[in-house]
């Protein structure tokens, strides 16, 4: 398992993020007696050229990939097989579900595995390494001499407590991943359910991981806590798309954690119109201290266009609850939404400014493979392709096709983003209001001062 030798992305907070799912492929195939091995070569910083000498000792690499990372993902592959000839790549993730055919069009690219990638792999590497047919295994698309074949769709996982902890004990030694709304390290990222109720235009969960969500149980999710614990983790990341749905299991999960005591803090994605009062107030007495949340716009009509399911009397109510609570907040904010003219994106950093969230969030709406957007715009604009050129050195800063959805020309959504930046964090009463929320230790300091530099740099830089 490969992570991130390629990547040349722009990442405006400077966060860097435990390669969790490849983690999990990692360990479901040494718990299935195969010899794997995993390499976060982004973390530890291997070049190409260093990666080029390791891969011949391997006969399979696998890799993820996104519609933003294809073309870096498949060149780099390409150039790996033309070292080692008898290399076979696997590649999973969003873009090869969604665009199977465009991915193994490329000559980098052997095996792509559509959606949940866990039991596929494990089913593929026994098949492969039996030296039996793997062409009837559905769930992947391959190459049978000048044709492409793509399967028909594996079975999603049902009981989602079959899937194992991560050996945290792969991750490299000596590194700790950094991310600016992180409070604790080491940390490690973990996802305890796989869908999400919302139906956002722009997103790919609904038609990745199926209309319906599925859960861990409050058994499983308290027993990989207490293993994160005995490892040595300080801090969990729960990137669910949005964690607290099923409030039943949320609430044994936070109880057991306040009955026992534990020494782990956590933070967690969720929906302004799914989260209440006194899950805040549960969930910060358990030890969360951040939740993020999808703000998006400021615009009433914008937020019903894209089907974000709220509406903004919700939003600063859910802002002042966590405020109340002591519980920092993350908005996760976009322009160039369908509809979106100078105007709104205006209403929109004003309305985030007033939400007074610990730290923000913006990029440009892209629309995505998977998507009602990206079908939208396909149908009438085909030159969008696969979606690929929106790659991760452009990503939510330079827009891709938003001029057919919206009244805003390219390079203008690439001067709004640095002005909603510059305009939400350059205001002397922010800077007050953080030392009074986030400047609570030395760690704390030396963390926002990375991010606030990295936010600077992009500000006055680009």
């Amino acid at each position: 398992m490969a992570y991130g030798c390629w990547c040349n992305g722009k990442r405006i907070g400077g966060a860097t993020i435990p390669p969790f799912t490849l983690l999990i492929l990692t360990t479901i195939l040494r718990d299935s007696g195969f010899e794997a091995d995993f390499l976060d070569a982004q973390a530890e910083q291997i070049s190409s050229s260093t990666m080029q000498s390791i891969i011949p000792h391997y006969d399979v690499i696998v890799i993820s990939s996104s519609t933003m990372t294809f073309n870096e993902d498949a060149d780099y592959l390409e150039k790996l097989k033309r070292d080692n000839k008898d290399i076979i790549t696997i590649v999973f993730g969003s873009h090869p579900t969604f665009m199977p055919t465009n991915c193994l069009s490329h000559d980098g690219i052997d095996i792509i595995i559509k959606h949940e990638p866990e039991f596929i792999l494990r089913d593929l590497i026994d098949l492969m390494t039996r030296k039996e047919d793997f062409s009837h295994l559905k769930g992947i698309g391959f190459k049978k001499k000048d044709q492409i074949v793509v399967n028909e769709n594996y079975p999603l996982i049902e009981n989602l407590d079959e899937i194992p902890f991560p050996d945290v004990d792969l991750l490299p030694k000596g590194i700790d991943y950094y991310n600016p709304i992180v409070k604790r390290t080491p940390y490690i990222t973990t996802t305890t359910s796989k869908g999400c109720p919302g139906k956002c235009s722009f997103c790919t969960a609904p038609a990745f991981d199926g209309k319906r969500v599925r859960f861990q149980s409050a058994d499983y999710v308290i027993d990989e806590l207490n293993y994160f614990i005995r490892k040595g983790i300080k801090e969990v990341y729960f990137r669910d798309d949005t964690f607290f749905v099923n409030k039943k299991r949320d609430y044994v999960v936070c109880e057991y954690i306040i009955k026992n005591n534990l020494d782990i803090t956590w933070l967690a994605n969720t929906r302004i119109d799914m989260i209440d009062e006194y899950t805040i107030q549960l969930a910060k007495r358990a030890g969360c201290h951040t939740i993020k949340i999808g703000v998006e716009s400021g615009n009433q009509e914008i937020l019903n266009g894209i089907k974000k399911g709220y509406n903004l009397d919700q939003a600063h109510r859910v802002f002042e609850w966590a405020r109340k609570a002591g519980m920092r907040t993350h908005a996760h904010v976009m322009i160039g939404n369908p509809g979106d003219t100078r105007e709104t994106v205006a209403q929109t950093i004003d309305f985030v400014i007033n939400l007074n969230p610990t730290t923000a969030t913006f990029g440009i709406c892209t629309p995505y493979p998977g998507t009602p957007l990206f079908q939208m715009v396909a149908s009438r604009y085909p030159q969008i392709g696969d979606g690929s050129s929106s790659d991760l050195s452009k990503l939510h800063v330079e827009g891709l096709f938003n001029e057919y959805y919206t009244s805003l020309k390219k390079e203008e959504l690439s001067r709004m983003v640095r002005m909603a930046y510059r305009n939400f964090y350059m205001r002397p009463v922010y800077w007050l209001h953080s030392i009074k929320w986030q400047l609570t230790s030395f760690d704390d300091i030396k963390r926002i001062s990375i991010a606030a530099t990295n936010i600077f740099d992009y500000i006055f830089r680009g």
